[in-house]
């Protein structure tokens, strides 16, 4: 039997369209269903969606944010990894011949050859998505790993992820994925979301946030140093940099030391008050050496 074109907008209609399926939220998977129609037309708004605008969404579940992308016109490749959701959404988006629901996990895509197989090479693909709180700083990792290739993304995820994606250095928040993520992308959080805008409802609110590409200051020979500097020297996070590099590299003190007096950089400073050009000067200038 068809369903209505039409997102279920309240816990009553999420958990009557789950129940009438066979289905209920997996809380393995981090399910918590949109039920605010004005949170998804903000994050819609906020992605500038055009006709035909290309739109990777990662975990459609009921389609909050696929619907309002579909009658915008858009070009939408949805990612649903529970089985019963893609045979519910597929169902939904039957005659939407701009929207192909797709049964695969986030994790385990190369974006780029996605991209590229699914929109015939288009540059200008976007993110749009309600990130499963499970899976949102792995796949964040993932997406940066893979040189983050969108021209857009306009996520939710928790807003204490959210804080780390843009937090200075020096603030409470600055870790290795602020550095990562600011490395590839410049960041913005544009609203809060309260958790009483889901069902079930989660146990942490949620922030919206909008990543778009920024010029590598590295090539990418030299980006995979990179990463292990930088996930290194947080793993001994309120230590110095210098301990940071002893624990990361192979080097002897006097070596570690010439190092960073060659970046400029006080060895007795924490990594967390490194900005992310210090990292990559600090990279290049190991990488040059040989000493990595």
């Amino acid at each position: 039997m068809p369903f209505d074109l039409s997102a279920p907008t309240s816990p009553r209609e999420v958990a009557l369209l789950l129940k009438k399926n066979g289905l209920h939220p997996r809380k393995g998977l981090g399910q918590s269903f949109l039920v605010d129609k004005e949170t998804a037309a903000r994050i819609v708004g906020a992605a500038e969606v055009h006709p035909g605008d290309p739109i990777i969404e990662i975990g459609p579940g009921l389609g909050a944010l696929t619907l309002p992308l579909a009658k915008s016109g858009a070009e939408v490749l949805a990612l649903e990894i529970d089985a019963g959701l893609f045979r519910v959404m597929q169902e939904m988006f039957r005659c939407f011949s701009s929207v192909k629901i797709v049964h695969a996990d986030a994790l385990q895509t190369k974006w780029d050859q996605l991209a590229s197989s699914c929109f015939k090479g288009e540059s200008r693909v976007k993110l749009i998505s309600n990130l499963p709180y499970s899976i949102s700083s792995p796949l964040l990792y993932q997406l940066l790993e893979q040189r983050f290739p969108f021209s857009r993304a306009v996520i939710m995820l928790q807003t204490e992820v959210a804080q780390r994606l843009v937090a200075p250095p020096g603030g409470k928040d600055y870790s290795s994925i602020s550095v990562l993520s600011q490395y590839y992308t410049r960041g913005k959080i544009l609203f809060k979301v309260s958790r009483h805008q889901f069902w079930p409802r989660p146990e942490v609110e949620s922030a919206v946030v909008r990543l778009e590409p920024r010029l590598p200051l590295l090539e990418i020979s030299q980006e995979k140093l990179l990463w292990k500097l930088v996930k290194g020297v947080f793993q001994v996070r309120r230590k110095t940099i210098l301990n940071g590099l002893l624990n990361t590299f192979s080097w002897k003190r006097e070596e570690a030391l010439k190092m960073l007096h060659d970046s400029l950089i006080d060895p007795l400073r924490r990594p967390e008050t490194l900005s992310v050009e210090e990292f990559a000067n600090l990279c290049l200038m190991i990488y040059n050496k040989g000493s990595r």
